[in-house]
């Protein structure tokens, strides 16, 4: 009983020691990721591509009809460019990571160690994806730059920090369910198509398909309430003006509603999931 606990708490080290060790593991990643170069680029280079490609096809879309829905050319590009420019800032691939640690016993190490696993793997990850982040990111204001004169720059103080706040709690939701999805593992000895079938409707929930106004009203009331449309549809529309500052507001709460019971999610499915973990591997 003393595991899951020590597991899903606070780390009893020193609050200067724990920040010390959690940006050694950071740094670590970065280390390595850097060592994989070609590999970060060739992904890189796809995201532009694919980019490209939804800027040319709206733009085919639009050449018979100057509003599509509400929407003119020039927002749905900035619409494009500016939620998967959010999009590449929130995203993660921890699940995978989590389901091999508990396939390969290599999770029974981290059950005797003063620091919590989901300490170390959420630090794992972040050091993992912060550079290919931050080069998407640079990939994704290249292709704004490309399109700048089709694009709508919006400066409003309040709005960017709205934006910026939605973005850092979507980060942070996306790490959660990704941890609960890899979680799974305890029980499948795979979770890629899991992760796969989440994918899709995460992303079609988000926005990232097309923007959610295009749908009925219903399907938008329903993703509202979930947590996929503050990653690339809600912080889109409200970088737009599309929708009030005060929706935005409420979006946050929704949020950290998300981000709490994901929490208690992940808590109770640990609890469960090792009472099945038989250390395989070791």
């Amino acid at each position: 009983m003393e595991f899951r606990l020590r597991v899903g708490s606070i780390p009893t080290l020193g609050t200067k020691v724990f920040m010390r060790k959690y940006l050694t593991i950071i740094q670590a990643f970065w280390q390595r990721a850097l060592t994989y170069r070609f590999t970060v680029l060739a992904y890189r280079t796809g995201e532009m591509g694919e980019l490209l490609v939804l800027v040319v096809m709206w733009t085919a879309i639009f050449a018979n009809q100057p509003i599509i829905q509400g929407f003119t050319l020039q927002e749905m590009i900035t619409y494009i460019l500016v939620g998967n420019l959010f999009q590449v800032i929130v995203r993660n691939f921890l699940s995978n990571v989590i389901a091999r640690d508990i396939k390969d016993g290599r999770l029974s190490m981290f059950l005797i160690k003063p620091m919590s696993y989901m300490s170390y793997i959420l630090a794992q990850e972040i050091g993992r994806i912060s550079l290919a982040t931050l080069m998407s990111i640079l990939s994704q204001l290249l292709i704004i730059g490309l399109f700048t004169n089709a694009f709508l720059w919006n400066w409003d103080p309040a709005t960017l920090i709205v934006i910026a706040a939605m973005v850092f709690l979507a980060f942070v939701t996306e790490l959660f369910l990704s941890y609960l999805v890899g979680l799974i593992a305890f029980w499948t000895d795979e979770v890629d198509g899991i992760y796969d079938a989440v994918y899709r409707v995460r992303r079609f929930f988000a926005g990232g398909y097309f923007p959610l106004s295009l749908l009925p009203p219903l399907a938008v009331q329903v993703s509202s309430i979930l947590p996929f449309a503050y990653s690339f549809f809600v912080p889109a529309q409200l970088y737009l003006g599309k929708i009030e500052l005060v929706t935005g507001l409420q979006g946050l709460l929704i949020q950290l509603g998300w981000i709490v019971a994901l929490f208690g999610f992940i808590a109770f499915v640990w609890d469960r999931g090792l009472r099945r973990y038989e250390g395989v591997g070791i």
